[in-house]
């Protein structure tokens, strides 16, 4: 019994780590609930892909294909996801 309290804490714990990195707290919980105490440390490393391509996008390494929103290079004519084409920079 007491072994199923401790991985719901840590199922609990894990929820509450993710969502305030801006995650989803149900997959930490998730997570926290199949691993225990090793899905609190997996939940430490859970990180933010929106926060990572913005980063990327404000700092110029890349730019987002209008079409299917993925990251391309920011000197990329052709999007290497959905071959969407791009107007050519004025130089």
């Amino acid at each position: 019994m007491e072994f199923v309290i401790i991985w719901l804490i840590c199922g609990g714990i894990a929820a509450m780590i993710a969502s305030s990195k801006g995650g989803n707290g149900a997959i930490g919980f998730v997570v926290g609930l199949l691993f225990g105490p090793f899905g609190i440390i997996a939940a430490f490393f859970m990180g933010n892909e929106q926060k990572a391509d913005a980063n990327k996008i404000a700092s110029g390494d890349s730019k987002k294909c209008p079409r299917c929103a993925e990251l391309v290079k920011p000197d990329a004519l052709v999007c290497k996801h959905c071959s969407h084409e791009f107007q050519a920079a004025a130089a």
